[in-house]
């Protein structure tokens, strides 16, 4: 845990999409995944299984195993690191987020086997870890809300130990939707904002974390997510709508029209000269 004085700055806000999803995770509605999911061939129909797919695709990404220290930055309800608690022994697992209604929820994960899981209110571009604190660093579909994704990368390669890796998700729109009939960039502020940089102008994620690694394309993989996220009759012009929903469909209408590109990144912190591997 970082020891320096803390520094007071004021909270982002939470995304309002939020309400409705703690609000189905408390009667029991969903699970505690709240990002979108991985698909191999296509819809099958099982939703909550594509979710976890995508989970797996992190774990693999990051190459985790058991022994090593684990960040989740944007941990939503935990399913990410639930599923590393439950698969990893002798893992010391934290999470954080902005928002204490989902560190509540995240908090009911009891550690398993011989691992260490602890979570923290905490800001994405203001870590409250010091230098080469974990061996993996995840941001599973959260880093577009953050004030900065320059500055959550720089923070993220603080926190990582020499050797270490970083990886997540991330969604980025085209400028070619600025031509949509409707004010793409005001629907989604509304219903998933923040959203500081919509148009991705600072968002070439290899250039902003300085480190080598790789960015895949998955957009086709995940695709299918959107059939349940919005449904087939929700209209991202239907100034009626609430704001949620008619972000959601706006997401759907870019996916279909060529216009969201959703990727998935890798980096590694280089090792220190000379240190040993």
């Amino acid at each position: 845990m970082d020891t320096r004085p803390a520094v007071q700055h004021r909270r982002p806000p939470v995304p309002p999409y939020f309400d409705d999803l703690i609000d189905a995770y408390r009667r029991g509605d969903t699970n505690r995944s709240v990002h979108l999911g991985y698909w191999h061939d296509g819809d099958d129909g099982d939703f909550a299984g594509a979710q976890a797919r995508l989970d797996q695709l992190m774990i693999e990404l990051a190459e985790i195993h058991a022994g090593q220290s684990v960040l989740d930055v944007g941990c939503g309800f935990g399913g990410t690191i639930a599923n590393i608690n439950h698969a990893c022994r002798r893992m010391r697992l934290a999470g954080i987020n902005i928002d204490p209604r989902q560190i509540d929820i995240c908090r009911r994960i009891a550690s398993s086997a011989d691992n260490r899981v602890t979570w923290q209110l905490a800001d994405a571009v203001r870590l409250p870890f010091v230098d080469a604190s974990f061996d993996r660093v995840l941001c599973v579909e959260a880093m577009f809300h953050f004030a900065s994704r320059r500055q959550f990368f720089t923070e993220a390669a603080r926190v990582l130990k020499p050797g270490g890796v970083m990886a997540g998700t991330d969604i980025l729109i085209s400028p070619a939707a600025r031509s949509a009939p409707f004010a793409i960039d005001a629907i989604l502020q509304a219903g998933f904002g923040p959203w500081p940089d919509v148009w991705g102008e600072d968002a070439d994620h290899a250039a902003l974390t300085g480190l080598s690694g790789e960015v895949r394309d998955i957009t086709a993989e995940v695709a299918p997510s959107y059939r349940y996220t919005a449904p087939p009759d929700a209209e991202p012009g239907n100034v009626s709508a609430p704001a949620p929903l008619r972000a959601s469909a706006a997401l759907r209408w870019l996916q279909d029209r060529g216009w969201l590109q959703y990727v998935c990144f890798r980096f590694e912190r280089p090792h220190e000269t000379g240190a040993p591997r």
